[in-house]
């Protein structure tokens, strides 16, 4: 049973509001102590488990694309260490950690180039935990627009250190968007923007970054981009911000965020080098990224916005941060828990495979207006969003950020209240220290024998 907006809040060992908005990436030193990098540039540390945390330092920075960031260090030739959808690694040596972070590189400073800036990825090292960095290398290739989602470095069992990340393929908005649809709902009878990217005029595709000498060099995988294809003679679809993880030696998990109405999974069985088709998973969600962990028992946790077809469509999004574990290596899912919501449902049962978008939409003005299903469009009462988790397992527990955001009602529109530059005063990041046991109903983890038996190979 739910307890809006927070399944069991009274188990959490620490909610700290913070204004890190999804930034936050994780890393534990060999001491125990943990890094968190935060506004894709600076470091804050704690030393009892996530209870309580240190103050970032260094200064704000914008880089040559207009993007905003808090900058803390400067490698040893000068340059800041900084860039967004950061993710934070450990590496072999001892006191050695790696960021990866993406970086705008524009060729020119034509208005195309600034439309459409070349995105791609840099890898810093860090051999005295963080204090000093070498200068960078890159990590995807050029020519190739990269992008990724923050917090998604994996560190196989081999030692092999993979990114999962997106190419956006096509062109862009282009100099005039307003003929793009424009999607959202009316809240208290305003219309607010409640989610993006349903209508995204590029394709997306994902693919593997992966370094064998601890970060030192980067390839690729073998065997080309990795997307949807829901049937040979019929429908593509993109697929972006990916998280992986490994369920066994060499055997690895990716899930993908689409507009299908439901997470995608891939798998590799030759740690990282190639990867079957997506498929679509049992777990309902909108069009937003999810986290994908495995616990110290070899179980899989899942982290994401959980979302039905109708809610997606009524344009209620984001309005659900919901976990739920796999104790067969990703078949059956159970204990759904909300970390974040406004609905009173944990477990929501995904629809149909097909594109699923707000019915609310609006074409620039002089377009011809497009058929609505009236069931969809209404007032909404949702108040609040969230998304974009970050996830960080330890032996006794897992912290978890997202985004938290709220519509607030103004004389003149309706906003939603998150990100320095729209209120400074407002959090817009809940971090959560919770204990293992939570995401198993409050209740000891352990093995289901059912679920067991069937998941491991027969025995001759």
């Amino acid at each position: 049973m739910s307890h809006v907006p927070m399944t069991r809040p009274k188990e959490a060992l620490a909610i700290h509001e913070t204004p890190y908005y999804h930034s936050s990436t994780f890393v534990q030193l060999d001491g125990g102590r943990i890094l968190q990098c935060v506004w894709g540039g600076a470091l804050i540390h704690s030393d009892d488990g996530g209870l309580t945390w240190s103050k970032p330092g260094g200064q704000d920075h914008t880089d040559d694309a207009g993007n905003h960031f808090h900058c803390q260090f400067r490698d040893t030739n000068g340059n800041p260490v900084v860039g967004g959808e950061c993710s934070l690694v450990k590496l072999s040596g001892k006191n050695s950690i790696g960021l990866a972070a993406r970086v705008h590189e524009n060729p020119s400073s034509s208005e195309y180039a600034m439309l459409r800036p070349s995105m791609s990825f840099k890898f810093w090292r860090s051999d005295d935990n963080g204090a000093t960095w070498q200068p960078p290398v890159r990590m995807s290739p050029p020519g190739l627009n990269t992008a990724s989602y923050q917090d998604v470095f994996l560190r196989s069992s081999s030692g092999r250190i993979l990114l999962p990340v997106y190419a956006c393929l096509g062109s862009g908005y282009g100099p005039d968007n307003k003929t793009l649809p424009m999607s959202g709902k009316l809240f208290n009878n305003q219309w607010v923007s409640s989610a993006g990217h349903f209508f995204d005029p590029r394709f997306a595709t994902v693919y593997i970054l992966y370094s064998d000498d601890d970060g030192r060099t980067w390839q690729r995988n073998q065997d080309g981009e990795i997307m949807i294809l829901l049937d040979w003679s019929t429908q593509f679809s993109y697929c972006g911000e990916p998280s992986m993880t490994e369920v066994a030696p060499g055997r690895l998990l990716v899930v993908m965020r689409n507009g299908l109405g439901r997470l995608f999974q891939a798998w590799s069985n030759d740690n990282g080098d190639s990867w079957t088709r997506p498929q679509p998973t049992v777990l309902a969600a909108c069009t937003t990224p999810a986290q994908i962990r495995t616990l110290p028992n070899g179980h899989l946790l899942c982290i994401w916005n959980q979302e039905s077809e109708a809610e997606v469509r009524r344009g209620d999004n984001r309005t659900r941060v919901s976990s739920a574990v796999s104790r067969d290596g990703g078949r059956v899912w159970e204990f759904f828990q909300n970390l974040y919501s406004v609905h009173e449902t944990t477990r929501v049962e995904p629809g149909p495979i097909h594109p699923v978008r707000p019915e609310e939409i609006y074409f620039n003005a002089g377009l011809p207006a497009v058929e609505r299903d009236p069931v969809y469009v209404r007032d909404s009462n949702a108040k609040y969003r969230g998304s974009y988790p970050s996830c960080f397992v330890m032996e006794d527990r897992v912290l978890v950020t997202h985004t938290c955001g709220e519509y607030e009602e103004h004389a003149t529109k309706a906003q939603i209240l998150f990100g320095k530059r729209v209120a400074p005063d407002k959090p817009n990041q809940m971090l959560k220290v919770l204990p293992l046991k939570w995401f198993y109903g409050g209740k000891q983890p352990a093995d289901n024998p059912y679920l067991r038996e069937a998941y491991e190979p027969a025995k001759p």
